[in-house]
């Protein structure tokens, strides 16, 4: 009698379990059925006009305050990573450099760390590092029209 008792104890906690997997179950599946919270606010690419308005800027500052656009500089060998298309994504920033000069700058990223973000600029069509440091501003991912503070950078191409 008392070996019917606990299996029957037994049984009842199996059955318990079972029902409580299957209600987990059905909650998980109730939950994955919904949209993904994190795709709802995924930013949206910018449209070819968003972009050109980035560039030139929405209000028309007078031309000393605009950043200098250089002429590219094609003396430079390309490197591995332009040779092989090796590239983490696209952006774009206003870049002040050891002399003080302010520019406009494009650049297809091939590495990032803390300190640098490398990559071939587009205005000297050459590899260039840029200190993250002297990025003014913000930066845009021109592949995801996100708009990312410099020191973020680190975490958005790892």
């Amino acid at each position: 009698m008392e070996a019917f008792v606990g299996l029957a104890l037994v049984a009842i906690g199996v059955a318990i379990f079972v029902a409580l997997v299957r209600r987990t179950n059905r909650k998980g599946a109730a939950l994955m059925a919904q949209s993904k919270p994190w795709e709802a606010h995924k930013p949206q690419p910018l449209s070819s006009a968003q972009r050109k308005r980035l560039e030139l800027g929405s209000a028309s500052p007078s031309p000393s305050d605009q950043p200098v656009r250089r002429a590219p500089d094609h003396t430079a060998a390309p490197s591995r990573a332009m040779r092989t298309g090796w590239r983490l994504g696209e952006v774009a920033f206003t870049y002040e450099d050891s002399v003080g000069d302010v520019t406009y700058r494009t650049v297809t990223v091939h590495s990032v760390t803390a300190t640098y973000l490398k990559g071939e600029c587009h205005d000297r069509q050459a590899e260039r590092t840029f200190k993250i440091e002297r990025i003014i501003g913000d930066v845009v991912d021109l592949d995801t029209g996100e708009i990312l503070r410099p020191r973020s950078l680190a975490r958005h191409f790892a």
